[in-house]
């Protein structure tokens, strides 16, 4: 019993420091990198990250591009939705207030949803694409400080988001050979 109570009590020491560290890097972001000049670059990347945008380039890329831009848009799009349903379900069980004081519980700020998304899409395109990887992280990356500087998340949660959408590209492209046989309806 003393071992459970000393582990118990390391972990929520390592907790706060974690929070800690979490509350000082949203500051430094936050706060003291606010220029003038940087707010219109940030709310742009922060538009690239939402869904819409994400879906619009897998469609653009699948409509318009050969079979392997067509088979690298399904892959995308399939890791997007994945990475968004783990998002979406995390969202439910944490329910972190966003920094901004936010609480409803579908859009709470664990994970981050624009992160997640930007980095499925760059894991599955810079896989596909090894020139692309690059430019696809650093636009991943990017949107996720984006996302800090606006005060809409805490780092801790663009770095989940990150390793959700990571994640999420790997294991689809690990079974990508039975994920682009597939039909999706409409295409």
């Amino acid at each position: 019993m003393p071992a459970v109570i000393a582990v118990l009590l390391l972990l929520s020491g390592l907790e706060l420091r974690a929070e800690s560290l979490d509350s000082r890097l949203y500051r430094q972001i936050h706060v003291r990198w606010q220029r003038p000049w940087l707010d219109g670059p940030m709310e742009v990347a922060s538009d690239i990250g939402q869904a819409k945008v994400g879906i619009a380039l897998c469609a653009g890329i699948g409509l318009f591009g050969g079979e392997r831009a067509r088979q690298s848009a399904k892959l995308a799009l399939t890791a997007d939705i994945l990475s968004a349903a783990i998002t979406y379900g995390l969202k439910m069980a944490v329910n972190r207030p966003r920094p901004e004081g936010e609480t409803e519980r579908s859009n709470s700020s664990f994970p981050s949803g624009h992160a997640t998304g930007a980095f499925a899409l760059a894991a599955v395109f810079g896989h596909q694409y090894p020139r692309a990887a690059v430019p696809a992280y650093l636009t991943a990356t990017a949107i996720g400080i984006s996302r800090i500087y606006l005060g809409r998340h805490y780092p801790s949660d663009v770095l989940a988001g990150a390793a959700i959408g990571i994640g999420s590209a790997r294991l689809v492209l690990h079974f990508k050979d039975r994920i682009i046989p597939l039909t999706l309806p409409g295409l």
